[in-house]
């Protein structure tokens, strides 16, 4: 009575240390976050097969009675653009538990930098921009924007 009860343990053990291990997802970063000036608020959402981000909200969205432009752009072509809308970051990837591979555009300077972003375990968003070596870059906490948050238009 007792073989054929450890040769079933044995065959179900078997099977748990053959199977492949579960590659850890990272959690969803999906939803609107302030920026970590507080200045802005992003849209975090899938889109072909990524994760990409478009400003949503801003705190001051006009100067002068016109809406803020995107005047840094190094493109000339692009310098009309309003940045309410403006898509800021893209080709994010889930690798592990965190996202990287994509890019991050700051609209104050114009400038464009690699990106990599992990939920953290306070609930904010380490948002992490960098050239060449991501150790070397600056890592921002994002929090999520209350629901009540207005968007622009």
């Amino acid at each position: 009575m007792r073989r054929p009860l450890m040769l079933s343990a044995l065959a179900a053990l078997s099977l748990l240390v053959a199977a492949p291990a579960a590659k850890a997802a990272p959690e969803d970063i999906g939803g609107v976050w302030l920026t970590d000036d507080g200045q802005g608020a992003v849209e975090i959402a899938p889109c072909g097969g990524a994760v990409c981000g478009r400003i949503v909200w801003l705190k001051t969205p006009t100067m002068g009675g016109q809406p803020l432009r995107d005047a840094r752009n190094p493109e000339t072509s692009a310098r009309n653009r309003p940045i309410c809308g403006l898509r800021v970051l893209g080709d994010l990837q889930a690798k592990g538990n965190r996202y990287e591979g994509g890019w991050i555009y700051d609209p104050e300077t114009g400038s464009r930098y690699r990106l990599s972003a992990e939920l953290r375990k306070n609930g904010r968003l380490a948002v992490i921009g960098f050239v060449g070596l991501e150790a070397l870059g600056e890592t921002m906490e994002w929090t999520r924007a209350p629901a009540s948050l207005g968007r622009c238009s």
